[in-house]
C-alpha cells in the first residue's frame, strides 16, 4: 500500500499515512523539519497531534529552574563582571595536584 502525500501552495502538507501490521508508519514523506523527538497526543476520534520536542537532561533542567544561576549566565552573556571567574585547573596539572590534597 502507497502513502499519498501532497504540499500545498502554503507550503502545508496533507495526505494520508498508511500504517503497518505492527502498527508504525514513516514521517520521512510528510516532515519538512529535521526534528527527531516529537510528543504525541491522542483525541476520542483517533486523531494523532504529533508536537516537535526537545528533551533536556535533569541537571539542565535544574539549572533553568535555579534563579541565581540564570542571572549568572544572562550578566555574563551581557559581558558583565567577570573578574570573579576562575578557570578549572588542567587535569594533572599541579594546581589539581594541590587542590586534591
Amino acid at each position: 500500500m502507497e502513502s499519498t502525500i501532497h504540499m500545498t501552495e502554503g507550503g502545508t502538507v496533507h495526505g494520508e499515512l498508511i500504517v503497518d501490521e505492527r502498527g508504525r508508519t514513516s514521517l520521512a514523506k510528510v516532515r519538512t523539519h529535521d526534528y527527531d523527538r516529537y510528543t504525541v497526543e491522542e483525541f476520542a476520534d483517533g486523531t494523532l497531534v504529533l508536537t516537535p520536542a526537545i528533551t533536556i537532561s535533569p541537571v539542565e533542567l535544574a539549572a533553568l529552574r535555579n534563579p541565581s544561576l540564570m542571572a549568572a549566565v544572562a550578566e555574563a552573556k551581557t559581558g558583565g563582571d567577570r573578574s570573579a571567574l576562575q578557570r578549572w585547573p588542567e587535569p594533572g596539572s599541579s594546581e589539581e595536584l594541590d587542590s586534591a590534597e
